[in-house]
């Protein structure tokens, strides 16, 4: 059977590749689609179309509930922008998240992130944007610091968990203004949140706000039309923030994604008295009202891990009070305590079991106070120093006892718990695996050796922020081994370490105990038994780990095993507080958006539990806090408010749920024809330096064309292949195979296809088997121009005529070249271009006007929005007249009352003021009306402009056809 292309058909095919399809079709994505490592849902294509086709828009809102990712459709829109080397791209979020999102960045989309840091930020802002730039991350906290660095004028920023940025409304939220300030100078911005609403309807006012600051003209004109008369104009509001924002239900999205179940399992273990009595030494000598170790922020965020290191292990405790001890020590063997705290929490902790929220306060602490002056000086006997002195021994005496305490009641309860866990799974028919989590390497070490002796040491593995122990470094070289041909090595030894591990225990591992190194940005969707052996005080950290295993592509029901202890009623109340008020271990997607969303600051929320326990000398107390603790994240959302969030995000339009539908059907028909197409053209470029096998979507590239692309063994995304290079569309070489097809010399001449040789033959072009005729093939472009970015669709003009009188439209010319050619001749061809001219004008015309539409309404978008300012502008002055009409009014009741003429005149005063400032508004209003209305005016014109458009054609080939059985 004939396979092989002519360079006719290569040239067609390559045009039909590299085409511009409507901003609304999946076709616009396809080629991005086709590289990614992951395959969107329908939702996650129309959020990133919607964001990819609102070019006068300077932002939006995509707010799809918890659990449908969001991540996924910023990648998307990332990307687009990426190919389209607009690639100033600006991340902000969490500092929890900015590590998973680097992460799965290149994962997914093979895009380079870096995040920002007080060190890097120089260099890294002054290459965004550049050839060689890379996307770059940076959390809240570095934004709000690090405001002036980050004025740029930016491609695109995108901001996750943009619910803390809801308070810019009020004017006192600093971040939420910081990030007003860096997003100012963004051609587009995108804000991720499940939750743009909380409380009051002047959030959604805010959110937008940050972005576009005129959407809503005025805070005044917003309260005017949708709070003081809200039921008048809910609809109204609807379609104005469903022009900004998209939003989609877990109901809407059950037809395309399998949600499984959070199994909740709770062990209890009951501390020995030796535990007992190391909890009540270390956390009386937290709550003293001055230590010599710390002072200031740095205690607070000193004592706050403390605490947690506590709650870990006495391994995890010991060593860190060690530290302190050594630390302290040394300033009294200096003769001088440091009051200016920088710098000592490197110096008390080991930075991989900081979490990244911990780290950045670090920094911060260490910014605002930097370790230069400020120590105080004394002898070695004076009493500052005899008392630090005493400290010292007092911490190494209670590090000493904890180094005695062997054996933690809590790991003995884990081979239990394990067991539980893993018969679970068996029933579920999940594979018996499970991620333990720990905040501390101590930890980590001292469980790994309790599970050996246990008899659960077969398929243990490590995991944390150096992974360089001896068995994580063999498992290393033995990966690197395994994929010494393919692209998995990224040449980043901490990425292929994270890699190789993450690898190893899905092919061969049972247990992988993790430190919060493992909670950011890696997939483990094959686990399905999540285990807190330290539980954060942070819900959304939680929420990130159990979120390692419970995502996208997770098959069964997750396990999530927690500790209770009951020796320890602190511990206990934030067991209940995180399983009851924030669900985070059961129910099909974990904490509720509302609940979740009032946290702004993780770090702020696990604060808030350290002080109670600092504060907190008896149960009662600590009963007592909690309950108020309790009551402070109660679902705080009214019946009220509930029902305006639900009027205004999540009542979705009827079209949306068939665009779903149609996206669903049109991705896996775009992808299969991209594949198709690109799999012949690379078979008929790459002929003479590549040995294709099988159906061709494997190949040995044996000479490369150029530069970039190494030789080797190459996969199609449909055929993944191990030690191999997949081959990706952005790729040098994909671009090369297309372009060469595309320039590919095409003069006129006869083609003899032959039906019996084809692969695909369609019925209708059965039908012309004997028959011979004409054919030309042009590419036509419809141009337009949005605000400062080119709009273009092209199509395939084509048509035909046989010799026998039909004509063919451009289907029946596609199915010709679909045909295998056996013969191309070699003297020019005579085409009567004239006879098939009216039917590609006719074609033409048809698809000028589909343009037309499309195009008008990026005018028709703009108008709408004219108007909607100016009647946001009259409420605004209607507002403002009522107020001076009811003060002129009140003016003269008051005067009308007074006894004393003087008081009269000062009240009839008063109401000419009144009266005068009404007056002035008026006509300040109605020169502003005749403004609107001109530029109102000009965006009509504008659309009369669009429905003209601005077209291109270019001629591919002409060729005479003859179809043979």
């Amino acid at each position: 059977m004939v396979t092989d292309l002519t360079d006719y058909q290569a040239k067609y095919f390559a045009h039909e590749l590299q085409r511009s399809y409507a901003s609304d079709h999946v076709g616009k994505l396809a080629g991005l689609l086709f590289d990614a490592q992951v395959e969107p849902k329908p939702h996650q294509i129309d959020a990133a179309l919607f964001a990819l086709q609102t070019p006068y828009l300077p932002g939006v809102i995509l707010a799809d509930e918890v659990g449908l990712g969001k991540t996924i459709e910023a990648g998307i829109v990332i990307s687009q922008y990426w190919a389209e080397r607009r690639r100033s791209i600006l991340i902000v979020t969490p500092s929890s998240l900015r590590q998973q999102w680097k992460q799965e960045l290149f994962e997914k989309f093979l895009i380079p992130a870096s995040i920002l840091d007080p060190k890097s930020k120089d260099v890294l802002l002054q290459r965004a944007g550049t050839g060689k730039g890379e996307v770059l991350i940076c959390s809240y906290e570095f934004a709000l610091r690090n405001e002036q660095s980050l004025l740029h004028a930016w491609d695109l920023v995108v901001a996750d968990e943009a619910h803390r940025l809801r308070n810019h409304w009020t004017g006192k939220g600093k971040v939420a203004e910081a990030m007003a300030h860096v997003i100012g100078g963004a051609h587009k911005t995108v804000l991720l949140t499940a939750t743009p609403l909380q409380n009051k309807l002047e959030e959604l006012y805010g959110l937008v706000s940050v972005f576009d600051p005129g959407y809503f003209y005025s805070l005044d004109a917003f309260r005017e039309r949708y709070i003081k008369n809200r039921d008048d104009a809910g609809d109204d509001l609807a379609e104005r923030v469903a022009t900004i924002s998209k939003r989609t239900l877990r109901r809407d999205a059950d037809k395309y994604i399998h949600f499984t179940k959070r199994l909740p399992l709770t062990v209890e273990f009951t501390p020995s008295p030796d535990e007992v009595r190391l909890y009540e030494l270390v956390n009386d000598y937290l709550q003293r009202d001055e230590l010599f170790a710390f002072t200031g922020a740095q205690r607070h965020l000193s004592a706050l891990i403390i605490r947690k290191r506590l709650g870990s292990s006495t391994y995890a405790v010991a060593s860190t009070l060690e530290n302190i001890a050594n630390r302290l020590a040394a300033e009294v063997a200096a003769g001088q305590r440091r009051d200016a705290r920088g710098g000592l929490i490197a110096a008390d902790f080991d930075g991989d079991d900081l979490t990244s929220e911990e780290l950045e306060e670090a920094e911060e602490i260490e910014a605002d106070n930097p370790p230069v002056g400020g120590a105080r000086s004394g002898a070695a006997d004076s009493p500052l120093m005899e008392a630090m002195k005493a400290e010292v021994a007092e911490l190494r005496e209670y590090a000493a006892f904890a180094r005695s305490i062997t054996v933690n009641q809590k790991a003995a309860g884990l081979a239990e718990a394990i067991d539980l866990g893993f018969e679970r799974l068996r029933a579920l028919g999940a594979p018996e695996k499970a991620i333990i989590f720990t905040d501390s390497t101590k930890t980590q070490e001292y469980i790994a050796r309790a599970l050996q002796d246990a008899g659960k040491g077969e398929g243990l593995v490590l995991f944390n922020g150096s992974n360089d122990g001896p068995e994580q470094t063999a498992i290393y070289q033995a990966w690197l081994k395994a994929n010494r041909d393919g692209d998995l090595i990224t040449g980043i030894p901490a990425a292929d370490r994270r890699k190789a591990l993450v690898d190893y225990f899905r092919n061969d591992g049972t247990i992988m105990i993790a430190t919060e190194a493992a909670a950011e940005g890696i997939n483990l969707q094959f686990c399905s038994m999540v285990v807190n052996y330290d539980l954060p005080w942070n819900p959304q950290r939680v929420e990130q780990r159990i979120g390692r295993a419970h995502r996208f592509g997770q098959q069964f029901d997750v396990v999530v095993v927690n500790f209770s202890n009951k020796g320890n009623l602190a511990e206990q109340r934030i067991l209940e507080l995180l399983a009851n008020k924030f669900h985070l271990f059961s129910s099909v997607f974990g904490a509720s958006d509302e609940v979740l969303g009032a946290i702004e600051d993780g770090l702020d929320f696990e604060k808030t539990i350290s002080d109670i326990l600092t504060r907190s000398r008896t149960d009662a107390e600590i009963d007592a806090a909690f309950k108020d603790l309790d009551a402070r994240y109660a679902v705080e959302i009214s019946t009220e408010m509930a029902n305006a969030k639900a009027k205004v995000f999540d009542n979705l339009d009827p079209h949306v749920q068939d665009r779903l539908k149609a996206y669903d059907a049109q991705s896996g028909e775009v992808l299969n024809k991209f594949e198709r197409l690109l799999l012949a053209v690379t078979r008929h470029e790459l002929s003479e330096r590549a040995t294709f096998e099988g159906d061709g979507r494997t190949f040995v590239l044996h000479e490369s064309p150029v530069v970039e692309a190494p030789s080797g063994r190459y996969y199609f995304k449909s055929k993944p292949l191990e030690n191999a290079h997949q081959y990706r569309y952005a790729s040098p070489l994909a671009q090369h195979v297309v372009d060469t097809s595309k320039s590919r010399e095409t003069p006129p001449r006869e083609l003899t296809f032959s039906l019996s040789q084809s692969e695909r033959a369609s019925s209708a072009v059965k039908g012309l088997i004997g028959q011979s005729g004409e054919l030309v093939v042009d590419m036509v472009t419809f141009t337009m121009k949005a605000r400062d970015e080119d709009v273009s669709e092209s199509y395939i003009l084509a048509a035909g005529i046989s010799d026998d009188g039909p004509v063919l439209d451009d289907e029946y010319v596609a199915d010709i070249l679909d045909l295998a050619c056996v013969a191309v001749g070699h003297d020019p061809a005579l085409i009567d271009e004239v006879k098939i001219a009216p039917l590609l004008d006719s074609r033409r015309g048809e698809l000028e006007r589909e343009v037309q539409g499309r195009n008008s309404r990026y005018y028709d978008q703009q108008e709408e929005l004219i108007y909607r300012n100016q009647q946001d502008r009259k409420a605004e002055h209607e507002g403002s007249i009522r107020e001076y009409r009811a003060k002129e009014k009140e003016a003269r009741r008051l005067a009308r009352q007074a006894d004393d003429p003087m008081e009269q005149l000062r009240h009839k005063k008063d109401a000419r003021r009144w009266e005068q400032r009404a007056e002035d508004a008026d006509e300040q209003f109605r020169e502003t009306r005749r403004k609107l209305r001109d530029e109102a005016d000009k965006y009509l014109d504008l659309i009369e402009q669009s429905l003209r458009g601005t077209q291109s054609t270019e001629h591919l080939f002409s060729i005479r056809w003859r179809i043979e059985p």
